[in-house]
């Protein structure tokens, strides 16, 4: 889930679930440095898996639902090969069953859209989920979890251009065998995490002390 208020939001970017996940383990944190009055709301990257390079795509439009079953490929689970994003929690059985992940995202992108109005938007995009080089491998079409420094300008310029140049921060949560050299120097904050033993969970500690480095001190809110 992400977090929504009335002045400010924490907003998964992907790559997969992970992101999701340890926003909704800090409420507390955040609630108390961005804006008591957050609430944790489903949006379109909650959970689902996006590549960088993928979410850039995908958040920049014009299409961001799919506008049919047939741009879904064959997989386990729906895979819209227009932007090479897996819907992992959306399964996709029958038109039924496709009208309704379409109304999903449909409501999502609108509450995401409708974002724009806040003073603050953070943003956080992670490749830390280790089952990530599996699901790759699976998948039915490429997919380069990799961080690189253009992926990280593209995604800041999709952010930019969808809701605008103020507001907004942008947090890339990675592991050092996940990124590039470049992106070390890309001019972003950048939290390079140490690999732990889960599958897809992600260490509580270091996502909440990554959290809180980019967030700010206590107050910071103002």
């Amino acid at each position: 889930m992400s977090l929504i208020g009335p002045r400010a939001a924490v907003i998964s970017l992907g790559s997969s679930c992970q992101t999701a996940r340890h926003i909704s383990l800090n409420v507390p944190l955040l609630r108390d440095r961005l804006d008591p009055g957050m609430e944790l709301r489903a949006l379109p990257f909650d959970w689902c898996l996006a590549p960088p390079g993928a979410a850039a795509r995908w958040l920049r439009g014009p299409v961001r639902v799919p506008p049919a079953g047939a741009e879904l490929l064959p997989a386990k689970r729906p895979f819209w090969a227009r932007h090479g994003v897996w819907l992992w929690h959306d399964p996709v059985e029958d038109a039924t069953e496709f009208a309704a992940l379409a109304e999903r995202l449909d409501r999502r992108w609108a509450r995401m859209l409708a974002l724009r109005s806040l003073e603050r938007r953070v943003f956080i995009l992670s490749n830390t989920q280790n089952n990530l080089d599996r699901v790759r491998h699976g998948a039915p079409q490429p997919m380069d979890f990799r961080l690189t420094a253009q992926r990280m300008r593209e995604m800041a310029a999709a952010v930019e251009a969808v809701f605008g140049p103020e507001g907004n921060s942008l947090l890339f949560v990675a592991y050092a065998h996940r990124i590039t050299d470049d992106a070390r120097r890309a001019g972003f904050p950048l939290a390079i995490l140490e690999p732990d033993a889960t599958d897809h969970a992600g260490d509580t500690e270091q996502w909440r002390s990554a959290l809180a480095r980019h967030i700010g001190p206590e107050g910071a809110r103002g």
